[in-house]
């Protein structure tokens, strides 16, 4: 059995509807989803038609923790930085959306083929802390005393596989905004079996993306320079 792996899409439907497109072509009807489906960019409704497509095993990340608060210094802060995305997507999901993030937990575990699966975005103990492939062992160590054959994580925006105490951690990257190429879409695909992974990078036409961007968020580069 195989399963996708996505997480990051921070509502970039563009750069999701590809990916779909092939897990669909490759018979994957799983997606595991490590956090921040919302944020940065603006279609959040497609992305979350396009999720309700497959069975999903979701987390929470640290946007979602944010479209949920209500500390408007918060918000100022986090929109002088990254843009109104986050604020349309709290807008355009109403309150139906809104109670469905609220349900999402940080992180997660479930049993698939008899293999122990922990979802995080940024690691078990904390949604928004780093993990990086050469992260000392002492922080691998604390971070991975948890029971599990599988740690699913996100948040770095950056591919990785890594071997740690008979445990299998893997990042597939970010879907909505890679930070080493540009207008692709990283994700990976875990077979359950070999417990092999397979990385994927999709290609997606950013422009209508960018053209949002420029619309909503004019000049503000770190939206747009990921994605030409």
């Amino acid at each position: 059995m195989k399963v996708g792996i996505v997480s990051d899409i921070h509502a970039n439907s563009d750069a999701l509807s590809e990916v779909a497109a092939e897990l669909k072509a490759l018979g994957i009807e799983t997606l595991l989803v490590a956090g921040d489906t919302v944020g940065y960019y603006y279609n959040i409704n497609l992305v979350r038609e396009i999720l309700s497509q497959f069975e999903i095993y979701e987390v929470r990340g640290n946007h979602e923790d944010q479209i949920l608060s209500e500390d408007e210094s918060k918000w100022r802060e986090y929109e002088e930085k990254y843009g109104s995305g986050l604020r349309r997507n709290r807008l355009d999901l109403e309150q139906a959306g809104l109670n469905y993030i609220r349900t999402l937990q940080h992180p997660i575990s479930m049993k698939i083929l008899n293999r122990k699966i922990t979802i995080a975005h940024g690691s078990p103990r904390n949604v928004s802390e780093y993990l990086y492939q050469n992260s000392d062992e002492a922080t691998w160590g604390e971070v991975l005393e948890i029971d599990t054959d599988i740690l699913v994580l996100g948040h770095t925006h950056h591919q990785m596989i890594k071997k740690f105490n008979g445990k299998l951690i893997i990042n597939p990257g970010s879907v909505g905004q890679n930070r080493s190429a540009k207008s692709i879409a990283d994700w990976a695909i875990l077979d359950l079996i070999s417990m092999s992974v397979e990385f994927k990078s999709t290609r997606y036409r950013s422009e209508p993306l960018i053209a949002q961007c420029e619309k909503f968020d004019p000049g503000l580069e770190i939206l747009t320079r990921h994605l030409t």
